[in-house]
């Protein structure tokens, strides 16, 4: 199984990395630092040996990149795998506006439910089921979630799919 070092350490972004299968286009690797789609969030773009990985599946607890082209490529070979950085320090920065929003808003409306997501580098959206309509609360919220940004809290990390 792929050992995934982006659970470990998330600003890694080139590592060396050795092809452990290779199924046509498909890739399996003994580590990476590419995150995939996963909790609505998008996955990280990169490269691994210089090509461009065009998708991520998920079989099981093992991660399948596909690669643009594996022309050449063996079982065995070590390469470099290169993420985008940026692309990567803008999800996780969205990301974590997000848990805020999630949080604050939670907190605030103590039974509503969230009901799904989606992150890109660009925005984020939470998908909630409620009652009513959020508009009326969401300038408390706003002004509280400035207020925890403000406090500069010290951010501690957790990983609830850290097995998958």
């Amino acid at each position: 199984m792929t050992r995934k070092l982006f659970w470990e350490d998330p600003y890694l972004s080139r590592i060396e990395t050795t092809i452990t299968s290779i199924d046509g286009n498909r890739v399996t690797v003994d580590r990476t630092i590419l995150y995939p789609f996963s909790g609505g969030q998008e996955r990280d773009h990169g490269t691994i040996g210089n090509r461009k990985v065009t998708d991520v599946l998920h079989q099981g607890k093992e991660l399948v990149y596909i690669l643009e082209n594996t022309a050449g490529l063996r079982v065995g070979d070590i390469l470099p795998m290169q993420m985008d950085w940026e692309r990567r320090y803008a999800l996780m920065r969205m990301h974590f506006a997000a848990e805020l929003v999630l949080e604050v808003t939670c907190r605030s409306c103590p039974d509503i439910h969230k009901i799904g997501a989606h992150i890109s580098p660009e925005k984020a959206r939470i998908d909630f089921l409620w009652k009513e309509s959020l508009n009326a609360r969401l300038p408390g919220i706003q002004m509280e979630v400035n207020r925890l940004i403000e406090e500069d809290h010290t951010i501690l990390s957790e990983f609830s799919d850290v097995e998958n």
